[in-house]
């Protein structure tokens, strides 16, 4: 089977979709369960401050996604040849038997 490039992108989307998901709900439902996280006194305290001045989980959804949407473009754009570090080299997706993807 062979991954294309639409494939990646595809999984790139749902697992940035997953995350805000994840953390949305960690930072705004006090029942969540927060064993995945590494520290869970912030979100605890995130969760006292959004309850406070009831923000919403789309709220936060929406910030999230955003942070997500421009992370994964630098991220992209490094990959791509796009700053700096092209000046080093580049980076290359290829699959298993080192060919680029399609």
């Amino acid at each position: 089977m062979t991954i294309t490039r639409s494939d990646f992108f595809e999984d790139f989307a749902d697992s940035m979709a997953l995350w805000v998901s994840a953390v949305s709900d960690a930072l705004t439902k006090p029942d969540a369960d927060l064993v995945w996280t590494e520290e869970q006194e912030p979100y605890l305290r995130l969760q006292r401050a959004f309850g406070a001045t009831q923000t919403s989980a789309d709220d936060v959804q929406k910030v999230l996604t955003e942070c997500l949407r421009g992370f994964a473009v630098s991220m992209l754009t490094a990959m791509d040849g796009g700053t700096a570090l092209a000046k080093k080299g580049r980076i290359y997706l290829v699959d298993g038997a080192r060919e680029s993807a399609g």
